[in-house]
């Protein structure tokens, strides 16, 4: 295998939940273009777009929506994936949720619904996806974790959402160490405030909130989701063989800073 074909994913079925946002929607493309023959999921038919568009463009594509938070219909959709394609061989486990709220006004329902996608959907996911590879002793896995999951983020106001992503961190070193030995590799990414049709209204609504994320930024703009899709299929391709229980920031040095 050449260096260059260590990036390649071809004749590999991958599942990208979240596929119908701006990092989903783009990652998806990234992957096709990699060879991967790409599950576009989210939780209703709207995600079926990403899915034509693709396959439009003559890349390999398939779509399914299902709700994360609800392991039965996680597992059904899993069912699904594998009657029609056989196996799944990697997992991009990107659905979740945000919303602004202080800390003391958190409601129980606001904490219940933001764990139930961000933090339990990302493992009932995993749980059922990964299960295939670990019976076939190899496959890859992939969890967005954010920014917000390894500091304090200003001036948003989101602490369930926070705590959620930094579980998400969590258990995929968990998982990485304890599936290492059985060929499936578990990492997360931790995007930064990416360029995304939400962020960019932002912007425009609240124009000195935008202006404090860059003052923030060592880099000085935004992520792009490409950017982020690209360090997706790097870790879901054999040229990363050698990591796993990883958090890969993707956020311009803000992290750091």
């Amino acid at each position: 295998m050449s260096a260059t074909d260590r990036f390649r994913l071809d004749g590999r079925s991958i599942v990208v939940t979240g596929a119908a946002g701006g990092i989903g929607r783009t990652t998806c493309r990234h992957l096709a273009t990699l060879g991967a023959r790409v599950v576009a999921a989210d939780r209703d038919e709207s995600v079926r777009g990403v899915a034509d568009a693709l396959s439009a463009e003559g890349l390999s594509a398939d779509w399914i929506a299902f709700d994360v938070a609800d392991p039965a219909s996680v597992n059904a959709a899993r069912d699904e994936i594998l009657s029609r394609h056989g196996a799944v061989d990697g997992l991009f486990a990107n659905a979740g949720m945000a919303y602004e709220r202080p800390g003391a006004e958190h409601t129980d329902d606001d904490w219940r619904r933001v764990m139930g996608v961000n933090l339990d959907g990302v493992f009932w996911t995993i749980r059922a996806f990964a299960a295939g590879m670990l019976e076939r002793g190899r496959g890859a896995v992939v969890a967005t974790s954010s920014i917000a999951g390894v500091k304090a983020v200003r001036p948003e106001l989101h602490v369930g959402y926070d705590v959620s992503k930094a579980g998400v961190a969590h258990m995929a070193r968990v998982l990485g160490v304890e599936w290492a030995r059985r060929g499936v590799r578990v990492n997360a990414i931790g995007p930064g405030y990416t360029d995304t049709v939400m962020l960019a209204e932002v912007g425009i609504s609240q124009p000195d909130v935008m202006a404090r994320w860059m003052d923030d930024q060592p880099i000085g703009r935004l992520v792009s989701p490409d950017e982020i899709a690209a360090t997706v299929g790097f870790l879901l391709s054999d040229a990363s063989s050698g990591i796993t229980a990883q958090l890969l920031m993707v956020d311009g040095g803000y992290s750091a800073a």
